[in-house]
């Protein structure tokens, strides 16, 4: 989840990541009237079946096997994995101060929160709601590196991946030490890790895929059932990554497995178009986003007329693009000066 990386990828893997993005903003513009309205709720859940899900599958398109050297080793931590520390640790202290002024907190909260950043994984909130994603991510990636280096057998692979997705989903909450948390959500690693290897596989065989069309229909089409059947009839199924929410466990691999080839075919299908080029910059600024939406979408809540899901959903995704294009824009000012 590098800038390198969200750029690298065919287009049509581009589209998809945006749309995933868009569905985690969408999640936390319209979560404070999830208890008001029961259409809020089933909109709130039936999306976190698949958004967060997506990114980890996605992961897997922009994974390779690293090889059984030290070079080869220092190159994937130089390359993939310090530049996600470093956005988490540098982005994350930031947003800490400036939400220090924006919340209101005591310096004592504010320091307290430095710590909980190094702890990480479910214990952060407020505008770091969303930062979990990135060191979980990283572990993942080295789990599912290792893997695919270590591990020849593609049998064995899935084997561990899905024996480590049924330890994952087999208790509601798992802790360390005197914490009601794992450091890093490293727990959620078990559920995570086979996704992003489904995502490895997809993107290696993608072109043998044939009937496509009509995975895709099959695919949507299952999905709005389940989705009807959530609202009308309350489907007890809820997945929620970051709390380990996890209902009806079994659906918790596969579907999330099924809307993503469906979005994969559709958008790969519409990539040739322009229909869908407006999503492009939300994919190029995925990181920005996932830094900055939740402590925006508290901003702007704050002022009764914006204070509405799809214009905080809105404002979610077009700020911080806003900010990161300026951002980057005087950066690169200043290297040509």
């Amino acid at each position: 989840m590098t800038r390198s990386e969200v750029q690298s990828n065919p287009k049509w893997v581009q589209l998809v990541r945006a749309l995933a993005i868009l569905a985690i903003v969408f999640d936390h513009a319209i979560y404070p009237s999830t208890n008001a309205h029961q259409l809020a709720s089933t909109l709130y859940t039936v999306t976190n079946w698949w958004d967060i899900p997506l990114l980890f599958i996605l992961g897997g398109f922009a994974i390779e096997p690293v090889e059984r050297s030290w070079q080869a080793t220092k190159q994937f931590i130089g390359k993939r994995l310090v530049p996600i520390l470093g956005t988490y640790f540098g982005a994350g202290v930031l947003l800490i101060i400036i939400g220090h002024f924006v919340y209101q907190d005591s310096w004592r909260y504010t320091g307290t929160f430095l710590l909980r950043l190094i702890y990480g994984g479910q214990t952060l909130d407020g505008p770091l709601s969303l930062f979990w994603l990135f060191t979980v991510y990283l572990l993942t990636m080295v789990v599912v590196a290792g893997l695919l280096s270590w591990i020849n057998s593609p049998a064995i692979q899935f084997l561990i991946a899905i024996s480590m997705f049924a330890l994952g989903i087999s208790y509601n909450n798992i802790g360390f030490l005197n914490f009601q948390h794992t450091p890093w959500g490293v727990d959620l690693v078990l559920m995570t890790t086979l996704w992003m290897l489904s995502g490895y596989y997809a993107k290696k065989y993608w072109l043998r895929l044939t009937y496509g069309r009509f995975y895709a229909t099959a695919g949507i089409l299952i999905y709005f059932i389940l989705v009807y059947c959530r609202y009308q009839w309350n489907l007890n199924f809820e997945l929620v990554l970051k709390n380990h929410l996890i209902k009806t466990p079994f659906m918790a691999a596969w579907v999330p497995l099924f809307v993503a080839v469906a979005l994969l075919i559709i958008c790969q299908q519409l990539a040739n178009t322009k229909w869908l080029n407006w999503l492009l910059p939300v994919n190029r600024f995925t990181v920005p986003i996932i830094c900055m939406a939740q402590i925006t979408i508290d901003i702007f809540s704050r002022v009764s007329f914006l204070n509405h899901t799809l214009i905080l959903w809105l404002l979610g995704v077009v700020v911080p693009i806003v900010i990161a294009a300026c951002y980057r824009g005087i950066v690169n000012v200043v290297r040509r000066s």
